[in-house]
């Protein structure tokens, strides 16, 4: 394989951020999958999550997030008076194929200020991603119902008079087909997008994420007719066919920046990592 192929086909193993504004970001192949902590004080520890490690919940023989910054913050502590097992929590998740900023609670109440936070949508997450075909509007807003199936566990869009008819757990699809879903609701999902770049076959957009449902991305962007690059499970007969002609094996999506207000000081922050794989395609 290429060079252009090889970096190609690990997405979301290759960023590029820096602390300091003046100095020209290092890029970092994270081929090895390693964790990096871009920020950490005394209540939060901020991480650059790369593509194909657990938020948490990693199966036999696999590292995931949680398990590392305990390992990370134990090694850390190790000889310090006092200092126990370290509280880690988590206030949000990143799927397992998504690269980007963490935010970890290093205590009970940065973690309840942060969920708190969230709950009452007062915080900015931003995503980059990839999408199949040409987005057709600059910017635009997505609205969709979404339910989770039973029988595959995937998300799914569904419309206003497929979600009205839910009843014991069972939606009846326009078609006529009863279809049972997992947690017994429909949730709203909203986004707002702009293009960023339109390629020949592919369009980079910004999203700024605004509920945060499972697969919410993914699942929206599909459901308009654009499924993101290296989604097997969304994509769409000939998006998968583009990414595996062109070796994209990971999700081309990023979770690029997220903005709270730090839980002890209040004053606004924000995170960033800038992917640097929009260009490879």
């Amino acid at each position: 394989m290429t060079k252009h192929g090889l970096l190609r086909s690990y997405f979301g193993h290759i960023c590029k951020c820096s602390l300091n504004a003046k100095q020209r970001p290092d890029i970092i192949i994270i081929m090895k999958r390693t964790i990096e902590y871009i920020y950490e004080d005394e209540d939060i520890l901020v991480c650059h999550k790369p593509a194909g490690i657990a938020t948490e919940g990693a199966g036999v023989r696999e590292v995931d997030l949680v398990s590392s910054v305990r390992n990370y913050l134990a090694r850390k502590n190790r000889g310090v008076k006092g200092s126990g097992a370290p509280y880690v929590g988590t206030v949000y998740r990143l799927d397992k194929p998504v690269e980007g900023v963490v935010v970890i609670a290093k205590n009970k109440a940065a973690a309840s200020d942060i969920a708190k936070q969230i709950k009452d949508h007062s915080t900015e997450k931003y995503y980059y991603a990839i999408c199949y075909g040409s987005v057709p509007e600059d910017s635009g807003r997505l609205e969709n119902y979404l339910i989770r199936r039973e029988d595959n566990g995937l998300a799914m869009a569904i419309s206003k008079e497929e979600a009205d008819s839910l009843s014991d757990n069972t939606i009846t699809l326009l078609t006529g087909a009863k279809l049972r879903i997992i947690g017994g609701d429909v949730k709203r999902a909203i986004l707002d997008y702009e293009v960023v770049k339109r390629n020949p076959e592919t369009t980079i957009v910004k999203v700024k994420l605004l509920t945060g449902r499972f697969h919410q991305i993914r699942v929206q962007f599909a459901a308009l007719g654009f499924p993101l690059l290296g989604d097997d499970k969304y994509g769409s007969e000939n998006s998968i066919s583009y990414s595996q002609k062109n070796n994209i094996e990971i999700v081309n999506l990023a979770c690029c920046k997220f903005g709270f207000k730090h839980p002890k000081t209040h004053k606004k922050v924000a995170f960033e990592i800038t992917p640097t794989a929009f260009d490879m395609v």
